[in-house]
């Protein structure tokens, strides 16, 4: 058996502990800036209100449904496509009115949200938005689209 002789580890100077502690500040400050950045974000409020305040706002989210629904009687516009229109202006409005940012919030983040109303008409709309058949009438979702708009005060 060879008589080993044992190498001492290798040492390391004193400024690649400043690197790695300063690096590890750096990644931490980062994190902590983007956290600050999203919470402003979500903590926005909400745009001031057009002219007529919350009634012109309401006329004008109801023209749009009205839009909505004329297109598929029309047969412009699919079922699927009205359901799809009428969320986005269900949650335009709830953006418009309390500055949450629903339009780009998934149902589960609605679900945690503070829209229960908005919440339960994107809900209804999903299945039909995403179904393979299409359906023949939208007059439930357009009654929700608009009981969402009147219930806001």
């Amino acid at each position: 058996m060879p008589d080993t002789e044992l190498i001492p580890p290798v040492g390391y100077g004193g400024a690649w502990l400043v690197i790695g502690i300063a690096l590890l500040v750096l990644v931490v400050a980062t994190i902590l800036v983007i956290l600050l950045v999203r919470a402003r974000k979500h903590a926005a409020s909400p745009a001031p209100l057009p002219p007529g305040g919350i009634a012109g706002l309401r006329a004008g989210y109801h023209a749009r449904i009205t839009e909505i629904e004329a297109g598929f009687a029309a047969q412009r516009i699919s079922a699927r496509s009205a359901h799809q229109r009428l969320s986005a202006v269900v949650r335009e409005y709830a953006h418009a009115v309390s500055g949450v940012d629903a339009p780009v919030m998934t149902l589960t983040e609605l679900q945690s949200s503070s829209l229960p109303s908005v919440t339960a008409a994107v809900a209804e709309y999903y299945p039909a938005s995403f179904e393979s058949a299409d359906r023949i009438e939208i007059s439930s979702a357009v009654a929700r689209a608009r009981q969402v708009i009147e219930s806001w005060s």
